[in-house]
């Protein structure tokens, strides 16, 4: 197959330029681009360059370094060409893509990267080159020369993501650089704001009540692949799940491995370490995740088992993800969501050393006697949701560290979902955590509710 020169691109106004002088080009990602910045950000930019320049219609190339996750997820979203790094997964992908019609190759072709000094100068007599004979490659196959300026996978962080980053005082370059990765990931990756999908409902509800809805949900790579093919941030689950994906999707996904977890057949408000520090190294995860329950009869022990864990993990340089969910003998449903009960609770994790806060979506109840006075008499403003995230938010260093918000119990009312976004998403919250709201619809229907919800983040609808 031969295709027109290459030129690696950057984004949309790099592919601009390419296409400025009306002469057939060849659009390349830079080596890694799907890691750091999204697959689903690739699919926009070729998607508005084909809409811009629609007599040109480009041939793209995605470049998937070493990721085979990333090089599935291409697939999945019907990129043509691909280029991944040989490794054990490269055999199973190639034969994927052929069956698909698309093209497998081991490395990228000779191309002039824009992002280079003194391109724009040569693009022209580039452009003039012969075209490309691109044939899929096999994993023995002898690098050709080039001449692209290989970037890696590192991550350019946007002044948002630093201005966040500088809260965390304290931290050391492994975990800034894991929060980093969880915050320049997927379509909301450089904003501030996230969406993560969470599976650890198997242990809490049982393996039925959690995947029968959507069958497809029993495979745990099913969950890897929604998150990477929706744009999310990260996934979140206990420690058989993400081993069982964490070879195929191995770089392509910053993953959270959740450490402890109940169930339903117990009766006790407590949860069991299921996981511990080493997996989440082991797993090449970026965060471990730990939930505790103020007001239960085990609030302290739970205190004192993630004391002990987050001071591992942040010194091997791995992020800290706190669930704060209140239950407990003295606090009934409306309690357990009311906005004074819940400010608290997230203002406990904060306190206990989390670098994400995970509550739930708080009501207009103030539940504790003692608070009701306070609430009253220095007029803290709970009537709307974005009052009451703003409220915790504020209660959490005032905004210093990042809180995101459950998704909640399931609903099949899309737009009370995205009504409860819009509220959070205006409180000034970083994002959500969404789990069963997804994963026990079909792919279409998560696939489309997730791009609605981060358009909400990205503040288009």
């Amino acid at each position: 197959m031969v295709l027109p020169p290459a030129v690696v691109i950057h984004g949309l106004p790099h592919a601009r330029l390419a296409l400025r002088p009306r002469r057939a080009v060849t659009l390349l990602s830079a080596p890694g681009a799907p890691s750091y910045a999204g697959v689903a950000w690739w699919r926009a930019v070729v998607a508005a360059v084909r809409t811009e320049f629609p007599e040109s219609d480009p041939p793209d190339m995605l470049d998937c370094a070493d990721a085979p996750g990333r090089a599935l997820e291409a697939l999945s979203l019907d990129c043509r060409f691909i280029v991944l790094r040989p490794g054990p997964a490269f055999a199973d992908i190639a034969g994927r893509a052929a069956a698909k019609g698309a093209v497998l190759l081991s490395e990228p072709p000779p191309a002039l990267d824009l992002g280079d000094r003194g391109a724009l100068r040569r693009l022209d007599a580039w452009l003039g080159l012969p075209e490309l004979d691109v044939t899929a490659a096999s994993p023995s196959a002898k690098p050709r020369p080039s001449v692209q300026r290989h970037m890696g996978t590192n991550m350019q962080v946007t002044p948002t993501v630093k201005a966040i980053l500088d809260n965390y005082e304290s931290d050391n370059p492994g975990s800034k650089a894991n929060l980093a990765r969880i915050m320049m990931q997927g379509r909301l990756g450089g904003t501030g704001k996230m969406v993560i999908l969470p599976v650890d409902q198997g242990f809490e509800h049982g393996p039925a009540r959690s995947f029968a809805p959507n069958p497809a949900a029993y495979d745990p790579q099913y969950h890897f692949r929604l998150a990477l093919a929706a744009g999310l941030n990260a996934y979140a689950a206990p420690l058989g799940m993400i081993e069982a994906g964490a070879g195929t999707f191995a770089g392509a996904l910053p993953t959270i491995l959740k450490l402890n977890s109940s169930n339903s057949l117990a009766t006790e408000k407590d949860q069991a370490v299921t996981g511990s520090v080493a997996d989440a190294l082991r797993l090449g995860c970026s965060a471990i995740g730990f939930t505790i329950y103020p007001g239960s009869e085990y609030a302290f022990e739970q205190m004192e088992e993630l004391r002990e864990l987050a001071e591992e993990a942040k010194s091997v340089g791995l992020a800290v993800v706190v669930w704060s969910y209140p239950r407990g003998p003295e606090l009934d449903k409306a309690a357990e969501t009311a906005v004074d009960i819940c400010a608290y609770a997230a203002h406990m994790a904060a306190l206990l050393g989390a670098h994400i806060v995970k509550v739930k979506p708080p009501t207009a109840v103030v539940s504790l006697e003692a608070a009701k006075k306070t609430y009253a008499t220095q007029d803290i403003d709970i009537s709307t949701m974005a009052k009451r995230v703003a409220h915790v938010v504020q209660c959490c260093f005032n905004g210093r560290r990042i809180v995101v918000f459950s998704g909640g119990e399931a609903r099949s009312d899309v737009d009370s979902i995205l009504e409860d976004i819009r509220g959070i998403r205006d409180g000034g919250a970083n994002g959500s955590i969404i789990g069963r709201n997804t994963f026990q619809r079909p792919e279409a229907e998560a696939m489309s509710m997730l791009g609605k919800i981060i358009d909400l983040y990205l503040e288009k609808a």
